[in-house]
């Protein structure tokens, strides 16, 4: 399985001042359907949104992983949004969210979306990699703490 980072670039990680859960789901959106492998964009951002309206993709600890598969998206792609003040997520343990990782995929990649995403869950755990992630004042740090692993 690739690594996170050969799914991500600087470019795609974000910090966030955004108010709240819709804003910042949209400037991710934005972000993700900037790459290559986003043919796209409003197909992204809508089925994004409809994920996120079916349930929340928080996982808790102050994380979540808004994700779609799409026919216009050719390969994994991934967006980083930290939002450091956290926001209101609709998350199950009442946590704001300051992590969002942001995964569009391709129809038919369910086993390695699905193992793209366990993955990231189970990096997210890790509380030091949280705090890192936290600490981390440009996107090249993110990616810095991100490519470690």
């Amino acid at each position: 399985m690739k690594k996170i980072v050969d799914m991500l670039t600087p470019e795609r990680i974000a910090i966030l001042d955004a108010p709240d859960k819709k804003t910042a789901l949209k400037i991710l959106a934005d972000i993700l359907a900037s790459a290559d492998s986003v043919k796209d964009a409003q197909e992204l951002e809508n089925a994004i949104f409809e994920r996120e309206r079916i349930l929340s993709t928080s996982i808790g600890l102050g994380v979540a992983i808004p994700h779609v598969r799409l026919l216009s998206v050719t390969e994994m792609t991934i967006a980083v949004g930290l939002c450091k003040k956290g926001i209101e997520y609709d998350s199950f343990d009442g946590v704001p969210v300051a992590i969002i990782f942001m995964i569009a995929s391709p129809v038919g990649t369910h086993r390695e979306y699905l193992g793209v995403l366990a993955k990231i869950a189970l990096l997210l755990k890790n509380e030091s990699l949280r705090n890192m992630i936290l600490e981390s004042e440009t996107p090249e740090d993110i990616y810095s703490v991100l490519k470690g692993q």
